[in-house]
């Protein structure tokens, strides 16, 4: 029994940390430009296809994972500035259109990634391997989760550091709050929304390396991480990272303890039923602001 609470506690703050990366790229974006960005899932995608690319044994660079993952973060953060550039900055205004302009980006890239790759799912090189086998408690631990929450809290803790101690930083939190104001304060509001896409992009394509070593990488794996991401956003408040985290812990930690006890075909049940209960309460989220018309 404390194998597996402690299974739970370990495994249950690594996805949550992963899930926290997604929610807080999917929040800033609509929190500072107003965009429901449904491709957000398929860079998640594009990391870790990316990274196949650049470190299987098969491929045509077979770089050491550590330098692969480094490069596919950056090709995910490039892809979503791209995606940011080339179109939604042109058609943003229009709520509805940039909303099907996303879908239709995020099944383009999922056609293209099949077209390379197939269907078949792929197992990614980790960038670390083993495992820590805690004897006592009969619980067993891959170096690649525990890398997982290390690096997905560190990204964390860099935007945080830089959104609260940084000038550049306090431009995203004002334009998030106010357009208007930060606009009548100096603030470059295509400047900010770039930085923003690239920072979302980047943090897609970490979670992706990661759920594509854990699991495993096909074209279609960024359907269930987007859901839960959306599912998350809502209950923390949308546009507030201080609610993406603390929702993505309260879903993670739901999730597994309901994969554990009943199996992976209850994955999601609880998590709608605790976004109605949430939507009922607190409509805003647990962290989130009435939306006023500026």
């Amino acid at each position: 029994m404390l194998g597996t609470l402690l299974s739970i506690l370990i495994l249950g703050a690594m996805i949550s940390a992963v899930y926290a990366l997604i929610a807080i790229g999917f929040t800033m974006i609509f929190g500072v430009g107003g965009v429901l960005n449904l491709a957000h899932g398929a860079l998640i995608m594009i990391g870790a296809f990316a990274y196949l690319g650049l470190t299987s044994t098969g491929g045509m660079l077979s770089l050491p994972p550590m330098v692969g993952f480094v490069i596919a973060v950056a090709v995910s953060a490039g892809a979503s500035y791209a995606m940011y550039a080339g179109l939604v900055q042109f058609i943003e205004e229009n709520v509805v259109i940039t909303f099907l302009a996303t879908v239709v980006l995020a099944l383009l890239a999922t056609e293209l990634v099949t077209f390379w790759f197939g269907t078949d799912p792929y197992q990614l090189v980790p960038l670390v391997a083993g495992s820590l086998h805690l004897e006592n408690v009969g619980t067993r631990v891959r170096y690649m989760e525990l890398l997982g929450f290390v690096i997905s809290w560190i990204a964390i803790g860099l935007l945080w550091y830089y959104v609260t101690q940084t000038d550049e930083g306090r431009s995203i939190l004002a334009t998030s709050m106010s357009e208007r104001g930060a606009q009548l304060t100096g603030v470059d509001l295509d400047f900010v929304k770039s930085r923003t896409w690239l920072i979302a992009g980047a943090f897609a394509g970490i979670a992706g390396v990661f759920l594509g070593s854990l699991l495993s990488t096909y074209p279609v794996m960024w359907l269930n991480p987007l859901a839960i991401a959306f599912i998350i956003v809502v209950i923390g408040g949308i546009g507030s990272i201080k609610g993406s985290v603390v929702a993505a812990y309260l879903i993670g930690y739901l999730e597994t303890v309901t994969i554990q006890f009943l199996g992976s075909s209850f994955q999601g049940i609880f998590s709608l039923v605790v976004l109605v209960v949430v939507l009922l309460v607190l409509p805003q989220g647990l962290y989130g602001r009435e939306f006023v018309h500026e």
